[in-house]
This record gives C-alpha cells, structure tokens and sequence, in this order.
C-alpha cells in the first residue's frame, strides 16, 4: 500500500472544485487501501465517496433508492472483482443507472485488460499511477455527469388575490407528490413576510431563501442539502420566513434566484414553488422556467377579474403560453351562483381544477399539525389534489392510455 499513500502525500492542499457534485463507492477488503484513496479524494470539496468492502455490496446496492447511486466506483484488483462487476450491472441496469467502474490493480496486463474491457470497466489504472491519471477519472466523470443533467420541472402555485389558499395547496400538492414518486420534490416558500409552509408542515426551518441566495455562486449540490430542511415524508423545503419584520421586504435579485433555481433543478426532479405573496420581481425567473402555474381562485368577481389580469401581466411580461395556466377553484361549491362555466369564459380556458369547500378538514389538519393527505386521507378534497400531483408528474397521460387499452380489451 506504500504506491497508494505516495499517490495520498503528493498533494495536501485542496484541488479545485469539480464542475459538479460526485458520488461514489471505494470497494476493497483492504483498510489501508481504502484509507489511502480516500485520504486523496477529499481533497476535493465535492466528491463524497464512501468505503465499503466486498461483503458490503449487496446491502449498500438494496439501499440505493434511500441513498445516492454512486457516479463512480473504484475497485480493487485483488479482490473477486468480476463477480462484484456482473452483480453491480445486473442490479443498476434495471434502472438504467450503471456508474463508471474504475479497477485498480498492481499490474495491468494484456490479460486484466481484456477482461476488464469484457465486464464492461471504464478504466484500469496500474498501482503506482500518476496523480494526473486519477484526477483526470474524475474531470471526466463529472463533466459527463454535468453534460447529461436532466433540469427538474418547476410548478408554481399563485394566488388571483390575498387568502385564496394557494399555500396549504402547494404545500399538500408537495406532500402528495412526495408520496407517489421516488424522488421527493423542493418546495419553496418565497413569502418573506406571511410565509406559512413551515408551520403547515411542523418542521422548522433551518435556513431561510435568504441564506440561500447570498451564496448563489458557492453553492454546490452538497451544500444545496444542507440549505434545505426536511419533513418527515422526505419532502424538502426552504421558506422565507424572517423574525424581523423590517428584513421581511425583498432585496433579492432576479438572476440570484435563477441561479438557485438552476442549481436545485440539475439536482431534483421536481421544485413546486408556492408564490402565495404574488410576482415578486425577484421571483419573475419562477415564472419563466415553470412548467405548470396554478392560479388560485375561489366563486368571486373579485378573484376571478385579478386572475384575469393577472394571466395578461404574466403573457405581457414573460410570453408565456396559454397551455401552461392551470386555474383552480378552491372552496369550490356548487351552492355558490357563479359556476365554473362561467368562470371558464371569463378567463378564457377550457378547463378548471375543482378543490371542494371542505373547512373541516383543514382546520383540523393545521390545527393537529398534519398534512391533509394524512389527516384527511379519505375526503373528496385529497381525490382533487391528487388530480394536481398527477398533472405535475404528468401521470394524466399514462392513465388516459391504460383506459383506452381497457376500453379496446372490452370492444374485443
């Protein structure tokens, strides 16, 4: 091990940041082995590697989907190394999540070489290699790793005009979208000054959007983690939130929080974003990149005339199209005389989101300090707000499919 711990003392100081967060796993049954390369890849701020032996395999791999699924493994060569390779492949390649393996042996013949291209590994690095061999496995892990980043889908949830309810609706949405995907989403509380969702979800939060946007330019997608609290369902979320009232007027810029925006994207699959306060002129990029915005309404001509305005300042100000206005009535009753016909024609769309007037049950559920869709699993209300999850996981297509293959199966 004496080739590893040269490679460890050639460089003490920190290395430049990579381009972007890499995750990965040192396999070997050797504690000095795996002591020395680690000692070396912390010199990088954002590589977080973790040491497991042989046996630990196949437990850390059942725990991937809790976990962070490595972008690159470094194995060692002297231990089974082609039978740890085949039951890495045939259990990521289920999800399409195959990391680069990289092995590390004491001589790399014509034989390791051939073998190693055969069982599908990146690399072979020869023990004692070069510092520049190792760092260029990870420049270029982590460039293709940027390259082929899919950004998260942004939805925003606005109010027509105070007190529509936008906020325990984003919140619940978040919560429910938490619990039908895999990946939780980042909610986002931009209300500095009325901002609830912490108190909604029971949770405190550790730092505020503030906090997050005066460090735009050092944020790195370890350090985005530590920004973001967390509920007990998964969901992460970051409010707005301040103590001060005289702090609560927002100074942001527009290009700080598009690049938080950007950062939180290249790194969740979803971010729901709950701007109960209005367009804020810092919160203009939210608008911008969402793929959805749900304006909140309820049965008054006052609601419904400041929604009307408020899709023509959002058209006249960003160009955003028709398509991505999704309205919801809250409190909807069929009791109340204006009809969601009506409310259609006003607003010039073809459809609407039907929430039910149910005080009950959200009264109870803020007044417990739980969410609706625990609270309340079972009333009309959560039935349409899973209707709102199901359009930001765009879960309305597949459905519509699988009723057109029963109804096909019934003609047959």
């Amino acid at each position: 091990m004496n080739n590893l711990q040269a490679v460890e003392n050639k460089t003490k100081s920190a290395k430049q940041p990579l381009v972007t967060l890499l995750n990965g796993w040192v396999i070997s049954n050797n504690v000095q082995f795996t002591s020395h390369l680690s000692a070396y890849i912390s010199q990088w701020s954002n590589a977080k590697f973790i040491s497991i032996t042989s046996s630990e395999v196949e437990h850390s791999l059942s725990q991937l989907k809790e976990s962070t699924t490595p972008d690159l493994i470094l194995m060692d060569g002297k231990d089974d190394w082609q039978a740890l390779t085949i039951s890495l492949k045939q259990t990521l390649k289920q999800d399409s999540l195959i990391p680069d393996i990289v092995l590390l042996v004491d001589h790399a013949d014509t034989t390791i070489m051939r073998q190693a291209l055969k069982f599908g590994v990146k690399d072979v690095l020869t023990i004692p290699f070069g510092e520049e061999e190792l760092d260029q496995v990870f420049f270029d892990c982590a460039a293709i790793k940027k390259n082929n980043v899919t950004l998260g889908k942004v939805s925003v949830f606005i109010n027509a005009k105070g007190g529509m309810g936008a906020s325990i609706i984003s919140t619940t949405v978040a919560h429910m979208v938490t619990l039908q995907h895999t990946s939780p989403p980042v909610l986002i509380d931009t209300d500095a000054q009325f901002g609830c969702i912490s108190d909604l979800l029971s949770t405190s939060s550790k730092f505020t959007l503030s906090d997050a946007l005066e460090q735009t330019d050092e944020l790195d997608e370890y350090a985005l983690q530590g920004l973001l609290s967390k509920h007990k369902s998964g969901l992460r979320f970051i409010s707005s939130r301040k103590d001060k009232l005289f702090d609560t007027i927002p100074t942001h810029s527009p290009l700080a929080f598009n690049q938080f925006l950007t950062k939180l994207r290249a790194n969740f699959e979803h971010i729901i974003i709950d701007m109960s306060r209005g367009i804020e002129k810092f919160t203009l990029p939210a608008l911008s990149e969402a793929e959805y915005i749900f304006i909140v309404v309820q049965q008054n001509v006052p609601a419904i005339r400041e929604a009307a305005n408020l899709i023509k300042q959002i058209k006249h100000l960003l160009g955003v199209n028709d398509n991505k206005f999704k309205i919801i009535v809250n409190r909807y009753s069929k009791k109340i005389e204006i009809t969601p016909d009506e409310i259609k024609k006003s607003l010039h769309i073809d459809e609407l989101l039907l929430v039910p007037n149910d005080f009950q049950s959200v009264s109870a559920s803020t007044n417990l300090g739980e969410l609706l869709a625990t609270h309340s699993s079972k009333q009309p209300i959560i039935k349409e707000m899973r209707a709102i999850s199901n359009i930001i996981l765009n879960k309305n297509e597949k459905q519509l499919k699988g009723m057109k293959r029963l109804f096909s199966f019934i003609r047959n």
